[in-house]
């Protein structure tokens, strides 16, 4: 069982930026964690994919849009193991001319989140 009220982290995903926490990568068992991209063109997507130890409670890869869509957030699994979760981001660009822009190449970012307590310990009566 949980103590306290559960977080809320927003992971963004922007062009210019490395990828962002807030308010930190750190989460607990039970928070949740929600996955944005900012600054994309219309139609970008990106793929979200733990490199071994998936620390939600959904199995990634997860898919992350540019349009605005309201993000469905994920919860930190009971069993994830404490420490550090690396993920990938490959992003989906769709190519676009817009006066002399030319965007579209696939790009990855790379990231990771921080899962800082073990996980609960079951007690047998």
């Amino acid at each position: 069982m949980q103590s306290g009220p559960m977080a809320l982290m927003t992971v963004t995903i922007s062009p210019k930026d490395s990828i962002t926490y807030d308010p930190s990568p750190e989460v607990k068992h039970g928070d949740l964690v929600v996955f944005v991209m900012t600054g994309y063109a219309a139609g970008t997507t990106a793929t979200v994919s733990f490199h071994h130890d998936n620390c939600f409670t959904t199995r990634s890869p997860f898919k992350v849009t540019g349009d605005n869509a309201v993000p469905v957030p994920l919860t930190v699994a009971p069993h994830a193991k404490r420490g550090m979760h690396p993920f990938q981001v490959h992003i989906h660009a769709r190519k676009v001319q817009d006066d002399s822009t030319t965007e579209g190449q696939a790009d990855r970012k790379n990231g990771g989140i921080d899962v800082n307590n073990d996980p609960p310990v079951e007690v047998r009566r």
